[in-house]
């Protein structure tokens, strides 16, 4: 049976406009059709019109950074692409770094091919505009997937799920961004300042800006492959260490739950409850990313805190300590797991920060420059003082002892 919105598309599509094919590749170019496609867009030179912006600019008011209906973005959809009304779409760039060569394909219920409606030459860092779906305006050429081109008359409004919407680009950046297994959700949430200050502080843009960065850096780690096979078989990294220090293992030997450890002996996780573990950490929850000023950092739950230094500096040189392990609570361990704390020889905070540090050595994270955002410059909106990170790695690192230069994810 089609429905109404499917009968109305394939009415739209089918009988009144009729689609038109033809092969870019066609060898007798006499008669093949001569496609007239839209323009590219520079979205660094947009017309009034398209309310183009950047979003989180310092002196922006953090309300609407706080805005949870109006900013948020999965972590492996920094280029975020929204329906807006019937008519129009809403594109969002997430990233302290901009990206060149954007495409944003449509695809209609109705029609099993996707086609290119927005060729972006430029779109800078953490912008935002708006955009009329070009098939409303009228009757276009569309370059499909394939080469080919699809001519589309001209359609009313697009009702929700009528039309999807994807992202490609041949920007090295935007092929870091598609290697990230995670998708959770990220916002910022001014409920913990508001009900508890001084146990939490309120973030500013200068801020949420260094922390999109780390986190989208953090999920790039946490889905490379050599992490992957650390995370699977922690044994072995941990009879690694023991080996490299000529010393047996120390403490716990492999991850173990929440239970409390008693007389050395832990509550030792399968293999298989290890798998899941892993891929708990990438799944599609929501995480609230907030600042403490007490003396403790706190995450559980939808929350991940740290203090406002390792959100300036701590991430650009990988003292990723305390990130690692709030997150930790919040994919629901506590202290009594190597897989939140250090623990006895070693738990998941200490190899995620060796970890991180290698790949910041390897120059192998999204953002490894500090200076794309020069966060520890913007005195005015920070509490600390701070100097321009350095990165140094540890002769010892067991990464860089182990692959001595590999394993960039290529």
């Amino acid at each position: 049976m089609i429905t109404n919105i499917k009968r109305w598309l394939f009415a739209s599509l089918l009988i009144t406009g009729f689609l038109i094919f033809t092969s870019c590749n066609d060898d007798d170019q006499s008669t093949a059709y001569n496609a007239s496609y839209l323009p590219s867009i520079d979205a660094t030179n947009l017309p009034i019109g398209n309310r183009s912006m950047t979003m989180f600019e310092d002196d922006e008011s953090p309300s609407k950074m706080y805005d949870k209906q109006d900013r948020w973005f999965r972590v492996n959809e920094p280029m975020q692409v929204i329906q807006k009304g019937k008519d129009s779409v809403q594109i969002s760039l997430y990233s302290p770094v901009g990206l060149t060569d954007v495409r944003i394909y449509a695809k209609l219920a109705n029609y099993d091919k996707k086609f290119l409606i927005y060729n972006f030459t430029k779109i800078p860092a953490f912008h935002r505009s708006f955009h009329q779906i070009p098939m409303v305006a009228g009757k276009n050429d569309y370059l499909l997937e394939t080469g080919n081109a699809v001519t589309i008359d001209k359609i009313t409004g697009f009702s929700s799920g009528a039309i999807e919407f994807s992202v490609e680009s041949s920007d090295p950046l935007f092929a870091k961004f598609k290697k990230i297994k995670s998708s959770h959700l990220v916002q910022f949430n001014d409920g913990y300042h508001i009900n508890e200050l001084g146990k939490y502080l309120p973030m500013n843009p200068v801020l949420a800006k260094e922390a999109i960065a780390m986190i989208i850096n953090y999920s790039y780690a946490l889905s490379h492959p050599i992490y992957y096979d650390t995370f699977i078989n922690f044994n072995r990294y941990k009879q690694e260490q023991a080996t490299q220090a000529g010393t047996v293992v120390n403490g716990a030997t492999d991850w173990h739950g929440n239970n409390e450890d008693v007389d050395g002996k832990y509550d030792y996780l399968p293999k298989t409850e290890i798998e899941k573990i892993y891929w708990n950490y990438l799944d599609n929850r929501t995480v609230y990313m907030a600042m403490v000023g007490g003396d403790s950092a706190w995450g559980g739950g939808p929350l991940a805190s740290q203090w406002e230094s390792g959100y300036v500096t701590g991430h650009w040189v990988g003292e990723m300590s305390v990130w690692s392990h709030e997150y930790s609570h919040h994919i629901g361990f506590s202290h009594s797991s190597n897989l939140a704390n250090s623990g006895e020889g070693g738990g998941q905070q200490e190899m995620l920060t060796h970890f991180y540090k290698y790949l910041i050595y390897l120059k192998d994270l999204p953002f490894t420059d500090p200076e794309v955002l020069k966060g520890w410059t913007k005195t005015k909106y920070l509490t600390g003082t701070y100097k321009k990170p350095v990165f140094n790695i540890n002769p010892k690192n067991p990464f860089l002892l182990k692959y001595k230069g590999d394993g960039k994810w290529n």
